[in-house]
């Protein structure tokens, strides 16, 4: 009796309900037990976790998708700058090539300018030679009336219309003579506009080399930056792979989220991609296959995620360390462990690192 009076007292709740005040006279009264109360309560509260976290889930990757989106916006400019520096290039080397052209041309001018020069002044002493004019200066010292001959050769000279043919051919050479120097003088005024152009062309060729050296070092920068930049993600996938694989042998945890005290295939990944890259990633396999850029399994490399499928969706998780292998938390019994890739067909292969 005592029990039954405790069960009834305690176990129980008494509620009154009051339905349709202005059309009843008593309100309604009726117990609930103390357990469908608390079942009620844990309900609620698991309904309200699961709601907040779905909604820090779908957050965090609205977040991750922006910073994607962010960071394929800034590749296409660096891929649409790239592009215009190689035009540029393209352009100063056809320049370049243009000014060389007209370079090697004006120097074949100055050497047939050169050539024809020395041409004219080895003929005029062949012509000099051939005539005798020192001889004609001598013969005018040894006349008896010296100064009655230099006047006759003035006047004469004076006299001298060119084309006059009555005019004998000793005064005719020394008026030839006279005209070779002109001729001269103008061939080395031509020679050295031509030097002169030549001296301009080969300063506008050394600024544009200037140039041209200024954007071929800029692009050898740039080339050394991304050299710098593909040896650094290497390097970080060299160190996801070495970092996972020191926790071979440890247990598998169903659950498990550090792989020091067991850990379960997703938590694993999670845990090595976070440490090693920087790299957040979602806690179930499933979730996790929703992230990063899908690739084919020959495009693995080390440091990529490797999905498997029990038949109903993703259940399963390795990291692909290379050569054809994975590095996962298996079983309880295994633990973690390396596989062959293909120890179950791959359903789907992602590239976490954004390269």
């Amino acid at each position: 009796m005592k029990w039954k009076k405790f069960k009834k007292e305690r176990i129980s709740l008494n509620y009154t309900v009051m339905l349709l005040p202005h059309s009843q006279k008593e309100p309604i009264h009726f117990k609930t037990p103390v357990w469908t109360f608390g079942i009620f309560f844990i309900a609620l509260l698991v309904l309200t976790g699961t709601c907040l976290f779905f909604a820090g889930s779908h957050h965090q990757l609205n977040v991750v998708q922006k910073e994607k989106e962010h960071l394929e916006r800034e590749w296409e400019l660096l891929a649409a700058q790239k592009e215009l520096e190689d035009q540029e290039n393209e352009m100063l080397k056809k320049a370049r090539e243009e000014q060389e052209l007209a370079l090697k041309e004006l120097e074949q001018k100055t050497r047939d300018t050169l050539s024809e020069l020395e041409e004219l002044v080895a003929r005029e002493d062949q012509i000099r030679q051939e005539l005798g004019l020192q001889q004609m200066l001598t013969e005018g010292d040894t006349d008896e009336s010296g100064t009655q001959s230099g006047q006759t050769q003035e006047t004469l000279s004076e006299s001298y219309q060119p084309g006059d043919a009555t005019l004998s051919s000793n005064y005719k050479v020394r008026v030839t003579s006279r005209e070779l120097p002109e001729a001269y003088a103008k061939n080395t005024a031509d020679f050295q506009a031509i030097q002169s152009e030549l001296g301009r062309l080969q300063s506008s060729l050394s600024e544009k080399t200037g140039q041209y050296d200024s954007y071929l070092t800029m692009i050898e920068n740039k080339r050394q930056a991304e050299a710098e930049e593909k040896a650094r993600r290497e390097a970080v996938r060299n160190s996801i792979v070495e970092y996972a694989l020191q926790f071979v042998g440890n247990a598998y945890v169903y659950g498990g989220n550090d792989p020091h005290t067991g850990v379960d295939c997703s938590g694993f990944t999670r845990y090595i991609l976070s440490n090693k890259a920087g790299v957040y990633l979602n806690r179930t396999a499933a979730s996790q296959s929703s992230q990063g850029r899908a690739i084919s399994p020959e495009e693995a490399r080390p440091g990529d995620l490797v999905f498997y499928s029990g038949g109903g969706g993703i259940n399963h998780v390795a990291i692909y360390i290379g050569n054809g292998r994975i590095v996962h938390a298996s079983t309880e019994k295994t633990g973690i462990i390396t596989s062959n890739m293909y120890y179950r067909t791959p359903a789907k292969v992602v590239n976490m690192l954004g390269d």
